[in-house]
């Protein structure tokens, strides 16, 4: 197969996945089934913290707050560094609303050179941080329910009836094989990341399957909204943006080559967006305006593929730009 059949076959099969709810994978020799969990279900893992906040205020460890606060007073952490880490954090922040906007490669690369920068300067300060602080409340927090979110993932059989271990046989486990299972974990969820879903909905059979649902999750999977597991909920939605954003534009089919291949409908899909953003508006009287740095083929994205050069606009002013034309040109 070419590599775009490549791409669509696993495509197929990861939905396949999600349709399910659970997906397999070996683990020690054997198939180990994992679970896609609901919203509800993250509700009822959620709710045991304030249980396990409480069992760790009993067993004498201290809030972060607190421990912050007694930091600060005895001289051993400046509250200038808690400035940095917002200052850090806004940036960031920033750089990602700016990063949304922007569409000429070399502005995105610079962008994101920035946002890495800032995100490591920001870890090495939280690195030093949590290493003031020690282990403290929320620590014991986090290790409870990442243990009960493990047991809980697990498995024996597709029908998800069956756990994989015992309480016992889990509480037990070698630090080696529970490396093992969290390595397990980290591979499923990457398997199912936020693009790959993306990539799924792209693919034409997908989208086939989506008109005919008329909108309805309950017509696409057969269940009622509450009973969807997150990557079921995330499908759906970007397919129902994917439509609307199709729906918005006239001139709505892509080129064969590029609907074969969901990175190039992706890319695609994002122009008809982008244009959306940032088309100019010839009603307003400009003519047109300009990107320093911007190619032909991202210039055309940012106009829906009605971009037109000096020259295109000059032949239709009879071969000569005035100077008012071409203030116009560039929106003044």
């Amino acid at each position: 197969m070419g590599d775009a059949a490549d791409k669509i076959s696993f495509l197929k099969v990861l939905y396949q996945e999600i349709c399910l709810g659970f997906s397999e994978f070996s683990y020690s020799g054997k198939p180990i089934f994992i679970k896609h969990f609901t919203e509800i279900e993250y509700g009822e893992l959620n709710k045991y913290k304030q249980k396990y906040a409480i069992e760790a205020v009993q067993k004498g460890l201290p809030s972060r707050d607190d421990k912050l606060a007694l930091l600060i007073q005895e001289g051993a952490w400046e509250e200038s560094k808690e400035e940095q880490i917002k200052n850090y954090k806004r940036e960031i922040s920033d750089l990602d609303l700016v990063l949304k906007n922007l569409v000429i490669k070399s502005q995105i690369a610079k962008t994101k050179d920035s946002i890495r920068k800032a995100k490591d300067k920001l870890k090495v300060i939280i690195d030093e941080k949590m290493d003031a602080l020690g282990y403290c409340v929320e620590d014991y927090v986090d290790k409870k329910y990442n243990e009960d979110f493990i047991y809980y993932s697990f498995y024996k059989n597709k029908e998800l009836d069956e756990k994989f271990f015992s309480e016992e046989e889990f509480y037990e486990l070698a630090d080696s094989d529970l490396q093992a299972l969290i390595r397990l974990l980290n591979e499923f969820y990457e398997r199912f990341s936020t693009n790959q879903v993306k990539r799924i909905t792209a693919c034409s059979f997908l989208m086939n399957i989506y008109h005919l649902s008329n909108d309805n999750p309950y017509y696409f999977y057969g269940k009622f909204v509450k009973d969807l597991t997150t990557f079921q909920a995330n499908l759906f939605s970007q397919a129902k943006y994917f439509k609307n954003l199709v729906s918005s534009r006239a001139e709505s089919s892509p080129p064969e080559d590029v609907a074969e291949d969901p990175d190039k409908m992706i890319e695609w899909y994002d122009s008809i967006g982008e244009a959306t953003t940032n088309n100019v508006n010839q009603e307003d009287g400009a003519l047109g305006v300009g990107h320093t740095g911007a190619s032909q083929s991202e210039l055309q994205k940012m106009a829906g593929g009605s971009a037109k050069s000096i020259t295109d606009v000059a032949m239709k002013k009879g071969g000569k730009l005035s100077k008012e034309d071409f203030l116009k040109m560039h929106g003044i």
